[in-house]
């Protein structure tokens, strides 16, 4: 099985780089001539972000779990929408994880794991088509949101997989729905949710806003060289020390260590990163990659845990995590340890081994 994988992207790669190679030399052949003529700009070009504030970036930005960004994200949904509610893919169908704005004492929202009926329209998502819906569509139905008037559904991407869908609507007299505004903030939400997995080991800067850098009162005004008094030399040489014989002409000094030669070993964030530490960081993602397969299968997870069958059950979940362990883990941490197992049985099994099978 490996060696029929290995096959296939060997093959696969090849064919890109001939269809780049097209692309570069006779693009004609292959891209429509009508794609290389300028396309007019639109009289009215939308707003910068679909009217979505820096602020409404920053906070995704600074979410510290995959829960939060995407409860985050149907908050800031509301903003352009009545209702919103994200649509995850299970077994094959999609189910609601969790909604905002919808009223449950009229009855909108049936319980949590409700699943979507197949259609066209979730097909098209599935390939990664956001879809407009109108009044009385299946989709709004089977959400007890027979009242809105309008609605969206958008592709959720997190690592170039369609993993779910943003559902978001409108009901008369309750605003407007932007329907490109709820894609973009879908789009961000994948951006942070993908990056969140690479922030454990390879920390990186939040998005801030901009500093004010101090500057110079106009009354000060800069010292030149000629304002620098010159250095005073010493009237005579400065005596040796008569018990240490100076080096002989064209003689090489000795090696000194770090400490005699005035240097210090690098510290703080310069430091080498230890042996300890890296192992501590593939630990971490390890958990982190067994979590967000428990976050989206939380039903699986506990349905196999009752019946020992988990590995059956996510095996393409828990495959895809292996791969992308062995990817940003070195291989000489990963020896004599498997911290993605460990993990795999602490997070999805709870500790017995016999349900991860």
């Amino acid at each position: 099985m490996k060696g029929e994988l290995e096959r296939l992207r060997f093959e696969t790669d090849r064919r890109w780089d001939e269809l780049l190679a097209r692309l570069t030399d006779r693009p004609e052949e292959i891209v429509p001539e009508e794609l290389f003529r300028p396309s007019p700009s639109p009289a009215n070009p939308p707003g910068p972000l679909a009217g979505i504030s820096p602020e409404t970036v920053r906070r995704l930005d600074a979410a510290g779990t995959q829960i939060a960004a995407l409860t985050l994200l149907l908050e800031e949904c509301l903003r352009h929408a009545s209702r919103a509610a994200l649509l995850v893919e299970r077994r094959g169908r999609l189910e609601v994880w969790k909604a905002a704005g919808f009223d449950h004492e009229r009855g909108h929202l049936k319980p949590r794991g409700v699943a979507i009926e197949e259609s066209s329209s979730l097909d098209r998502v599935r390939a990664g088509f956001p879809q407009r819906l109108g009044a009385g569509n299946a989709v709004s139905s089977a959400l007890g949101a027979d009242d809105a008037t309008a609605a969206v559904l958008v592709p959720f991407v997190v690592r170039e997989k369609v993993s779910g869908a943003v559902y978001a609507d409108v009901v008369a007299g309750r605003g407007r729905l932007d329907a490109d505004a709820v894609a973009m903030l879908t789009w961000l939400a994948g951006l942070v949710l993908d990056r969140l997995a690479r922030r454990k080991l390879v920390p990186s800067p939040a998005l801030r806003e901009p500093e004010v850098a101090p500057s110079v009162a106009r009354d000060e005004t800069p010292p030149s060289f000629a304002s620098i008094p010159p250095r005073v030399e010493p009237a005579a040489p400065l005596p040796r020390d008569d018990g240490v014989p100076a080096p002989a002409p064209g003689a090489t000094p000795a090696s000194t260590g770090p400490a005699e030669k005035g240097e210090r070993p690098l510290g703080g964030p310069l430091a080498p990163r230890g042996e300890d530490e890296r192992r501590e960081d593939a630990r971490r993602f390890a958990r982190l990659l067994a979590s967000e397969i428990k976050l989206y299968n939380e039903r699986e997870v506990s349905e196999g845990r009752n019946r020992g069958d988990l590995y059956e059950r996510l095996k393409s979940d828990i495959e895809r995590g292996r791969r992308l362990y062995e990817e940003r883990v070195p291989s000489e941490v990963r020896e004599g340890k498997d911290y993605y197992y460990e993990e795999l049985l602490d997070v999805l099994a709870g500790g017995r081994p016999e349900a991860l099978r």
